[in-house]
């Protein structure tokens, strides 16, 4: 039984990593061509953060049985998670600098600098959690 639970668990990291990823690209990829003189709108940032949130408790394996879910966010995972949220937290901070000194070269409004601000944090912490995890997995 404990075995199976193992094998299961090692599948579902294996998705979640390549999940992660592929969210985190697809993110980059949607974000950058809503860009326009509008930005993203209402309805766009309510899909997108809905699609976050639902692969975060998919991920998580909040829903799944609690053998499980112990499997899925071991300490290796935990620290794969934290890693990720610190290098989009920086990564953020770095391109809202960016966002400021470009401020003085082109006028864009405060939706544009929010929109690549997020965009940034977020898909880099998404592909850098699906990497660590693919790492770890395959050490």
């Amino acid at each position: 039984m404990t075995t199976m639970v193992a094998d299961r668990a090692e599948r579902l990291a294996r998705r979640r990593s390549t999940a992660a990823i592929m969210m985190g690209t697809i993110l980059i990829v949607t974000q950058s061509q809503r860009m326009d003189d509008g930005g993203a709108g209402p309805v766009s940032w309510g899909i997108t953060g809905l699609v976050i949130a639902l692969f975060l408790l998919w991920a998580s394996g909040l829903f799944r049985d609690p053998r499980l879910r112990g499997m899925l966010n071991d300490e290796g995972s935990d620290v794969n998670r934290r890693r990720s949220l610190m290098i989009g937290f920086w990564n953020m901070l770095a391109t809202a600098m960016v966002c400021y000194a470009l401020s003085f070269l082109k006028d864009y409004g405060p939706r544009d600098a929010i929109q690549i601000i997020m965009t940034v944090g977020i898909s880099s912490a998404l592909i850098s959690f699906g990497v660590s995890e693919r790492v770890s997995i395959h050490s």
